[in-house]
């Protein structure tokens, strides 16, 4: 399970790949007791460098016991995206989130297989 971050490059008006950061087991999310019983994928705040320069820090839980997934990205100290969910099947790359960040790069973040 992998995250895809892609970014919307102005002068060809295409999507261009940022980065795929492997998802990795997680064995207690936020000291969540329940997280040792499942099996829990993820990353936790990782820095990706945009082509301006600007920091975005990602974090994502994923759980293969019921796909239920959460990604939240920050610039900053600020919250820029946080979205709760269940993928519909595992090998799916939902959910698919577009946001324009602070300094107006289009990024589109999705997991999946």
């Amino acid at each position: 399970m992998k995250l895809y971050l892609q970014y919307g490059e102005e002068l060809s008006e295409q999507w261009k790949s940022l980065c795929e950061i492997e998802l990795k087991p997680l064995l207690n999310v936020n000291s969540r007791p329940f997280a040792e019983a499942q099996n829990v994928l993820g990353i936790h705040f990782v820095p990706v460098r945009l082509p301006n320069g600007e920091v975005l820090n990602v974090d994502i839980t994923y759980s293969t016991e019921n796909r239920g997934i959460s990604i939240r990205i920050l610039s900053k100290d600020t919250t820029l995206i946080q979205v709760g969910g269940f993928k519909r099947q595992e090998i799916s790359y939902d959910p698919n989130v577009i946001f324009i960040t602070p300094n107006g790069i289009y990024v589109s973040a999705m997991v999946g297989a």
